[in-house]
């Protein structure tokens, strides 16, 4: 189920330029803590990039070349 989440969270962030934690979690029908974990996990990973908004205090992710090289690896059936 986890990685099903990553690979939804990697293929919702191609279409979208920056996203936080909410827009992940509304977006994909997931909780809050669960898109926030699962986040942080795809960032440590350098598959997404975090940036802090000081402005709204959340920070705001978008996918990597290493992210979108990782969903073509799933989408190829990897």
């Amino acid at each position: 189920m986890a990685s099903d989440q990553r690979r939804a969270i990697l293929a919702y962030l191609t279409g979208v330029s920056d996203a936080c934690a909410v827009d992940v979690a509304d977006a994909l029908g997931m909780s809050l803590p669960a898109a926030g974990m699962q986040l942080l996990r795809l960032t440590r990973n350098g598959l997404v990039s975090r940036v802090f908004d000081r402005r709204d205090g959340v920070h705001s992710y978008s996918l990597t070349p290493k992210g979108q090289a990782r969903l073509e690896f799933f989408r190829l059936g990897g």
